[in-house]
């Protein structure tokens, strides 16, 4: 804490920082840098672990991690799901070089012949949104959802029925026919893990698919 605020204090860039950000949040200015100095040792005390470690980076300069990107993700009405058949976009820290796209459908009778097309249609919205709108990727991997049957933590991982992993350069380039790259690409059946055993809801939600297409990646890289 001690290190914060000499940071919030010590730096006339961080005093202006946090004077911004305590006006935003309809706080008063301080008037000098003691007053400075214990409003934003109320502003640290007040906020959770991760949200400090955040506003201390953003202090130090480190950018955010890939994962806080402002995705072109489609947003559903105020109190209502996200709609069904558009992406959903994400990224795991641990994997920067993947963008996680999840497409949900919501089908009573499930079928993989209906599986084509969800991918055609998830792989041109990104490519219709293109690579300036996502963080610096190598690889895209979709996954399909089929939300009728995510009723519970229990059926969560039944529910996504089918993923693969795309070339990102091949995704954004329009010479390359969608519809081949499906039919090139190797459906995984098993994309998704719900692990209870893992500390935090965003770590029990895994991507396996991701975890083993990067494993297969640094072996291959290593054997070169």
């Amino acid at each position: 804490m001690a290190g914060s605020l000499g940071l919030l204090v010590g730096c006339a860039h961080h005093e202006k920082f946090a004077s911004s950000f305590l006006s935003a949040t309809n706080a008063p200015p301080p008037m000098n840098s003691n007053e400075l100095a214990k409003a934003n040792a109320e502003l640290m005390a007040a906020m959770s672990e991760g949200a400090r470690k955040e506003f201390e980076n953003i202090l130090r300069g480190i950018p955010e991690p890939p994962s806080h990107f402002p995705f072109p993700d489609v947003s559903g009405e105020p109190n209502h799901p996200r709609p069904n058949y558009v992406n959903f976009y994400g990224i795991n820290d641990h994997y920067p070089d993947y963008l996680l796209c999840e497409y949900d459908v919501e089908v009573k009778n499930y079928h993989q012949s209906y599986e084509p097309k969800w991918f055609k249609a998830a792989l041109k919205q990104a490519r219709r949104s293109g690579p300036t709108k996502f963080p610096p990727i190598k690889w895209i991997a979709v996954a399909i959802c089929n939300v009728a049957e995510h009723k519970d933590a229990g059926t969560f991982e039944q529910s996504f029925k089918v993923g693969a992993i795309f070339n990102a350069n091949d995704v954004f380039d329009s010479l390359h026919d969608l519809s081949q790259l499906i039919t090139d690409a190797e459906m995984d059946r098993h994309p998704f893990k719900y692990d209870t055993s893992q500390p935090t809801p965003g770590e029990q939600q895994r991507w396996v698919i991701v975890e083993r297409h990067a494993a297969t990646n640094s072996v291959s890289m290593e054997t070169k």
